[in-house]
């Protein structure tokens, strides 16, 4: 049986999203450790799931009970992180972004391939049902070529709560741009099948006295392939509102359309005392399971990855990237990609 090891719990996404995963998979991938620096933050977890504790990375990772390794560390810790895990040969899930630089970014792909390790970047949208069967339909040719796609992907920044690190864009990454970008970035690059070519970038920041980076942005830009796309990214949520967050996806093809409401579509309306309240079932949870659950039918099965690798998770920060160079330089930029040779293998 595989076992992980979940190392730091400083990104929000790990007790918000993994560890309610991993909560229901323990006969099927088991936490054998938690490496963090604060051991009390530490305890409900280790308790949860009768883990091993460390404060120390490389004890941690010269572990031999420990199989595969979660990163959920602060952004710019990511790549050292990931690159420390791969050399003790583990598997990696990687939070996104997987680095604070396209540079870093690379590095972690080389270290991945050098090592032959299996790295899956956590993105869960690629498991959601709608996304899937958007993708089969694609796949099957009955949208056509995708000639533009267009989506938004806004958050509430994890207010009220926010870590300090989120706020400081020197270790998140930058601001909206680099959270919101990057998920809908890699559903764009998987229905297409081109990678990015060109990106233009609108972005102010407004909303939030907390963060000196942007909270609202847009994207747009062409594929190789002639597909145009958008992104729409922001931190305009507010905590008060009945959902956290969107992903809407809207689709145009030679043949036909598809538009995908990934969060708010799932709402329950209940009607109970003359009040209606809504509620919306915690698919996310599910869909951060699947990337497990991926991972072992690959480890075990042999069957191919459905998840995003090394690459997929490369590419798009290399997007946003070329974005913030695009708002610095007030026009056009084309996106640079790197290790093609690696991808092509």
């Amino acid at each position: 049986m595989k076992r992980l090891g979940i190392l730091s719990l400083c990104h929000p996404h790990s007790t918000g999203n993994h560890i309610p995963a991993l909560k229901y998979m323990k006969d099927r991938l088991p936490v054998a450790a938690i490496c963090h620096g604060d051991r009390e933050e530490a305890r409900p977890w280790l308790e949860q799931f009768g883990a091993v504790y460390y404060a120390d990375r490389d004890a941690f990772l010269a572990d031999p009970d420990i199989d595969a390794v979660l990163i959920t560390s602060t952004n710019d810790r990511h790549a050292e992180d990931c690159m420390a895990a791969a050399k003790a040969g583990k598997a990696v899930f990687c939070d996104k972004p997987i680095a604070v630089s396209v540079e870093d970014g690379v590095r972690i792909a080389e270290a991945v391939e050098k090592y032959k390790v299996p790295f899956l970047t956590t993105f869960p949208v690629r498991f959601s049902d709608a996304v899937r069967r958007t993708k089969a339909l694609i796949d099957a040719g009955r949208l056509g070529k995708i000639q533009a796609v267009c989506a938004t992907n806004h958050g509430c920044m994890y207010e009220p709560g926010a870590p300090d690190w989120v706020l400081d864009p020197l270790k998140n990454g930058g601001g909206c741009i680099i959270d919101h970008t990057v998920h809908v970035a890699d559903i764009i690059r998987w229905f297409t099948g081109e990678e990015f070519d060109t990106v233009s970038t609108y972005a102010k920041h407004a909303l939030h006295d907390r963060i000196q980076a942007e909270d609202i942005a847009v994207m747009q830009g062409t594929m190789t392939g002639g597909a145009i796309f958008q992104i729409d990214a922001s931190w305009s949520r507010r905590p008060e509102d009945p959902m956290w967050g969107d992903v809407t996806i809207r689709v145009a093809g030679e043949k036909g359309a598809a538009y995908l409401d990934l969060y708010n579509n799932q709402r329950m309306e209940v009607y109970t005392n003359g009040d209606l309240r809504m509620q919306y079932p915690n698919l996310v949870a599910r869909e951060h399971g699947d990337i497990f659950d991926d991972y072992l039918r690959h480890a075990e099965q042999g069957t191919p990855l459905v998840g995003a690798g090394v690459l997929d998770g490369l590419r798009t920060i290399e997007l946003a990237y070329a974005a913030y160079d695009a708002l610095r330089e007030g026009h056009t930029v084309r996106v640079k990609r790197h290790l093609e040779e690696q991808n092509a293998g």
